[in-house]
């Protein structure tokens, strides 16, 4: 529906810019004016408009590209924000995609105050610099191979058949079919739903461990369970990439 609307706001635009152009008594262009100038930019006007209006309609009429998402065709957080922009107009994963944005944000600042952090309390490539740093690098990675998976799931899902399944009862294909299929997209809001909840969970820990080495940061047996847990949570998104 956003779709039509807009593209509807940008035909309407184009048509009242073609009228203020040539229409006489406002700039009233035309090809066959005694002035060169104005004759040219009558052509150039008409091109110009012609060139939006192919170029919106064609871009928002084109279907989505379905072709599945490769890890390395995302190398960072930013790569990983852009796909998911491609979804927050989504009728079904709009709020998730925004969701997801969120963290990669938030996983970004913690991460650049983690480092602070780590710059001051450790020499570079010690051990202890090692192993909060390959936590906190382990982190933006997972959180960047969950907007993969994220992203691949919301290209499998159908949101046409989805709406018509909604009414499935009133068709003529078996209902147990139809259920099945239900039960399948059920089952992949619940995987996308379950990896934002792990996003967040790690989130959490990262600021935990960020505002423990930041205060004192003299109690290693918290320090390497809050490692730990945050590892614990990395390992367990694998499941749902």
């Amino acid at each position: 529906m956003k779709k039509i609307l807009k593209l509807i706001a940008i035909n309407l635009c184009i048509v009242i810019t073609a009228i203020v152009l040539y229409s006489p008594g406002l700039v009233c262009l035309r090809i066959s004016d005694y002035s060169i100038f104005r004759a040219g930019m009558s052509v150039i006007a008409a091109l110009a408009l012609t060139a939006i209006f192919f170029f919106f309609n064609l871009k928002l009429l084109k279907e989505p590209d379905r072709k599945p998402i490769l890890p390395q065709d995302v190398p960072n957080l930013e790569k990983a924000k852009e796909i998911l922009k491609s979804h927050i107009n989504g009728r079904y994963f709009g709020s998730t995609a925004r969701t997801a944005i969120d963290q990669l944000d938030r996983i970004f600042t913690c991460r650049q105050r983690l480092s602070g952090i780590l710059e001051k309390r450790f020499e570079k490539d010690t051990i202890s610099w090692d192993k909060f740093n390959s936590v906190a690098a382990a982190a933006e990675s997972s959180a960047i191979q969950n907007v993969v998976a994220m992203a691949n799931r919301m290209l499998l899902f159908d949101e046409k058949e989805y709406a018509r399944l909604q009414h499935y009862r009133e068709d003529d294909i078996p209902d147990d079919i139809q259920e099945e299929q239900l039960r399948l997209y059920k089952r992949n809001f619940d995987d996308i739903r379950t990896t934002i909840s792990l996003n967040e969970k790690i989130l959490l820990k990262l600021d935990a461990l960020a505002m423990e080495l930041s205060s004192s940061g003299e109690n290693t047996e918290l320090n390497n369970d809050l490692v730990k847990e945050i590892e614990k949570l990395i390992d367990d998104t694998k499941y749902y990439q």
